[in-house]
């Protein structure tokens, strides 16, 4: 009784919404690096494993042009105002969505089950014939996910204005959970097919608990389709220009996987690897705070309340910078003990420890940007601008393809360059830097989008009391610089011990003394996070001592 009433709990507040959220984030991602160290241990960094990764990249981009991975950013705010003013029409939106999609998804299915193959070509030209078939099927059966992450992100519209983050957080967890189950049990009969399946499974769970969950706030689904619905015609106002930043992102994606796919066997699953390790902060920090805020920020433009705007958005972003400063410093520091924690195992050699760990690396350089990022996009879509980012993004895919093929030929052509980044990352091979080349090139391209993005928000909306800020970012990056050294010296005091366990010990070692000290810095220092932890931990004892 008391899990059910969980699952039905209503997180109203923007504290307990991200604290929600973050739990089961965590949970997420550490099941998803389960996931991943799985796939590193059974296929390493090969072929099989560059084609599974490589065959997301058609599916997540028709996702990212048709649903956009912004349907819930564009119809939240709407999805808002009609509830308010009709729950009928609140209704009828949400179900002429899901009709239009599932039509639109089904015909694309068709279209895409025709014209794999040359769609697979085209992403991997220089694949192995005999490994094509093998690429093929994975595309069409992870297009199946497709599908049900489209019906998915609608559902999680509903129950986010409801303020119900348990089961929308819960759906991630079932979805890696899946994948994991799949590769345990099936890659024995069925190889490389076995994540796939998982994904398949995983992403229909992903969308029917939120449809449950949906029922008991009055959904009922019903076959109509009015496009002179003005709910309906709004919503794609907002939507197509989120398709096309989202487009954008996909595509720079897909043209990164091309790219990378040229240089060396191994260079795909090097990047993937590294990005998804990237993702563990960006979805436990900047994704929950940015999910969290994006209500308030909706009813507070809705109630045309600037002053509870400001507030709510600069003490996000507070949050978010009090968290993912110290992170960073720590992630880059870690970089090859977090990967070798991870990934070494199997068929994942020594040499691809070093190889993912230097990409991770300069993931982290751009970290603390790509955590800010999910919040400021609310902050659009909050005040019903989708067009900006778009624009921006399309500046930031010309951008990223320029600096990309910029870098990789100039590591390519010059030899005493290559030398220099391979020595600065202790690795060998002249493809590997011109794989750090690439990645170095799409994190310049993401600090720069977050810089025009954040300018033209402050230009929308005027100064958003961000000046406040400044003074308080000098006190964290004055504590994260000190537990970085703090990060070194313990690191030293492990040097010459090998082996999982020790790792895991160095790791946690570093980590948890890292935090304590952060932690006492700023109390010193009087920064309001430690101070709501320091209360939060003050009372968490009262209650136990009581």
């Amino acid at each position: 009784m008391k899990v059910l009433d969980f699952l039905k709990s209503e997180q109203n507040t923007i504290g307990k919404a991200t604290a929600v959220i973050a739990v089961f984030i965590v949970l997420s991602r550490i099941i998803g690096l389960i996931r991943d160290r799985l796939l590193a241990s059974t296929f390493g960094a090969g072929v099989e494993l560059d084609i599974y990764f490589a065959s997301f990249r058609i599916p997540d981009l028709i996702y990212s042009i048709v649903l956009a991975g912004g349907v819930l950013v564009s119809l939240l705010p709407l999805f808002s105002d009609y509830f308010k003013k009709d729950k009928e029409d609140a209704w009828k939106l949400i179900n002429s969505v899901i009709n239009i999609f599932s039509l639109i998804l089904i015909v694309i299915a068709a279209l895409l089950f025709i014209f794999t193959n040359s769609a697979v070509n085209l992403l991997l030209p220089e694949l192995d014939p005999i490994y094509l078939d093998k690429a093929v099927n994975l595309t069409r059966i992870l297009f199946i996910a497709v599908f049900f992450f489209g019906l998915s992100s609608i559902f999680s519209t509903v129950l986010n204005y409801f303020n119900r983050f348990v089961v929308y957080s819960i759906a991630p967890v079932l979805y890696n959970l899946c994948i994991v189950l799949g590769i345990i049990f099936l890659t024995p009969q069925i190889g490389i097919y076995a994540p796939a399946i998982g994904v398949a499974i995983g992403s229909f769970l992903h969308f029917f608990i939120q449809f449950l969950a949906s029922l008991k706030y009055g959904y009922k689904y019903d076959f109509a389709i009015d496009f002179k619905f003005k709910g309906v015609k709004d919503f794609f106002k907002l939507l197509f220009p989120r398709i096309i930043s989202a487009a954008a992102s996909q595509a720079n994606l897909t043209i990164i996987t091309i790219i990378a796919g040229t240089i060396a066997v191994g260079s795909i699953s090097f990047f993937s690897l590294a990005d998804n390790l990237r993702f563990l902060p960006i979805g436990l920090i900047g994704i929950s705070f940015a999910t969290a805020i994006f209500p308030h920020l909706s009813k507070s433009i809705t109630d045309k309340n600037m002053e509870e705007f400001c507030t709510n958005f600069k003490s996000v972003l507070k949050g978010i910078l009090y968290l993912a400063l110290p992170i960073s410093v720590l992630t880059f520091i870690m970089r090859d003990l977090i990967v070798s924690i991870i990934y070494k195992t199997g068929q994942f050699t020594n040499g691809a420890v070093e190889v993912t760990g230097a990409c991770l690396g300069i993931f982290a350089l751009s970290l603390v940007f790509q955590c800010l990022e999910p919040t400021i996009l609310r902050a659009f879509f909050s005040i019903k601008d989708s067009k900006t980012p778009a624009v921006i993004s399309i500046f930031f895919l010309v951008f990223n393809f320029i600096l990309s093929m910029s870098f990789v030929k100039l590591l390519e052509t010059n030899e005493s360059l290559n030398a220099f980044v391979l020595n600065l990352f202790n690795l060998s091979s002249p493809h590997h830097a011109m794989l750090l080349g690439l990645v170095l090139a799409y994190n310049i391209s993401l600090i720069l989008d977050f810089v025009l993005l954040f300018t033209f928000l402050r230009k929308k909306l005027g100064d958003l009391r961000i000046r406040e800020i400044f003074g308080y970012l000098i006190k964290i990056i004055f504590s994260s610089i000190v537990i970085a050294f703090v990060a070194l010296f313990i690191m030293n005091l492990f040097n010459g011990f090998n082996g999982f366990l020790m790792n895991l010990l160095e790791f946690t070692t570093v980590t948890i003394v890292s935090f304590i000290i952060y932690f006492i810095l700023t109390s010193v220092l009087k920064t309001e996070e430690a101070g709501r932890i320091r209360q939060f931990l003050e009372n968490t004892l009262d209650k136990i001592l009581k």
